[in-house]
């Protein structure tokens, strides 16, 4: 009796981790078959088929292994001069690069790797250990000292596993979060790593996230309608929809900018309400609030916390806020640390969830952002939240929130993050 092949359940991949994998093919820091190793992705159609949709380079169906070139005969002359290039500049380049890079991520290489580069090194030449110590500015001595030394690598593979399986749908997330997330599994298969260790470890594997930074300004508070007075300025919060606070943001496609308006609970963290539109009127920023209207839970007295924008002090919104029994506050003097918990969602989705590349068109936009909200309100968990995830702490209201008295030189201006 033959038995019937069991077909491997089908992996699902959020379209932020798509493209994550498309640019790191195109900028040529691994091939099509590493990046396979290096995220499990199971198949050989998955990565061209990326590539074709997402990439900023024409691909034909049958993509080769190696690294994406934009004119194969120009990708050849530059192999060859640099196979011909001088050693001594070679050297000089390499030095400089380090350099560089350790100004840069203000880490010193150095000392972070130079035993694993002793160790790697020495196979693939033939100069003696005590030689390539010295180009590192190490002793044979110390090398061998090093060597003795008891390694925790055994769990190694596994760990970067674990990581890639959450990168998968959050492929931002940062080392902190990932080892609140993980700790549960390193106790079950009795893998002893500490957060220092896991940076270490992602260090290592060049799996850390670097930071991008972009401003674009979306508040015209230049206007003659009402402004109200900040009213939430050092009030503590105990329990979720007390304060509710609302920003807008660009996000960008090759055919035009769209705006994401947004109303998040300053308690939990959760993103209550939000809309993706190709303007900034009134009437989108609205959508964002009466949906986060009608999913409130709570009955209880609310304010809702804005900048001075024209859409938040219109009559109509103003008048929708009042009919809804909801206080109205509003930032005073411009300042990013007032309305800093709305700041910090709009970065976390940017940055975190990959909203701040620029997408083919909106409907591709629309999916990323839809998984993003779902991914930030029901799996990362949230620092000020002491590491809980926004939808369950909205639901138990049950965390006592972690403060920061963050003041501007000028002013003093306490904050809830």
């Amino acid at each position: 009796m033959r038995l019937k092949k069991v077909s491997a359940p089908v992996q699902e991949y959020s379209e932020a981790f798509k493209r994550q994998v498309v640019s790191e093919y195109e900028r040529g820091l691994y091939t099509k078959s590493q990046l396979q190793t290096r995220y499990n992705i199971r198949g050989n159609s998955c990565i061209p088929r990326w590539l074709m949709k997402y990439g900023n380079f024409t691909y034909e169906k049958q993509l080769s292994k190696g690294r994406p070139m934009k004119d194969p005969q120009k990708q050849k002359i530059k192999e060859l001069e640099a196979a011909l290039a001088k050693k001594e500049e070679e050297l000089k380049v390499f030095r400089k690069f380090i350099e560089i890079a350790e100004r840069e991520l203000k880490v010193e290489i150095g000392k972070k790797v130079w035993f694993q580069s002793i160790q790697e090194i020495k196979v693939n030449t033939t100069l003696s250990t005590e030689n390539i110590c010295r180009l590192f500015g190490y002793s044979k001595q110390a090398y061998y000292k090093r060597q003795k030394q008891p390694v925790s690598t055994d769990h190694e593979t596994r760990v970067i596993e674990l990581v890639v399986s959450i990168r998968k749908k959050m492929p931002k997330i940062g080392t902190r979060k990932l080892y609140v997330l993980l700790k549960n599994d390193f106790e079950k298969e009795e893998i002893h790593v500490g957060r220092d260790q896991l940076f270490s470890i992602l260090r290592s594997n060049y799996l850390l996230i670097p930071r991008r930074h972009s401003y674009f300004k979306t508040t015209n508070s230049r206007h003659w309608m009402k402004k109200y007075p900040n009213i939430i300025k050092g009030k503590e919060l105990k329990c979720s929809e007390k304060v509710w606070v609302a920003d807008i943001t660009y996000l960008k496609t090759k055919e035009k900018n769209y705006y994401l308006h947004l109303i998040t609970d300053a308690y939990s963290k959760k993103i209550v309400g939000y809309e993706l539109s190709d303007n900034l009127q009134t009437s989108s920023t609205l959508k964002a609030l009466k949906q986060a209207i009608q999913n409130r839970l709570y009955k209880h007295s609310l304010i809702h916390h804005s900048d001075r924008g024209l859409q938040y002090c219109s009559k109509e919104y103003t008048e929708t806020l009042k009919k809804s029994d909801m206080l109205i506050s509003m930032t005073e003097n411009s300042d990013p640390y007032e309305n800093a918990i709305a700041e910090r969602v709009n970065g976390i989705l940017k940055h975190e969830f990959g909203l701040i590349d620029t997408f083919e068109n909106f409907k591709n936009l629309s999916q990323q952002l839809e998984q993003a909200i779902y991914c930030y309100n029901n799996l990362r968990p949230h620092f000020s939240l002491h590491y809980n995830i926004p939808n369950q702490v909205h639901m138990k209201n049950n965390v006592k929130l972690k403060t920061y008295k963050k003041q501007n030189q000028n002013r003093k201006i306490p904050t809830l993050i």
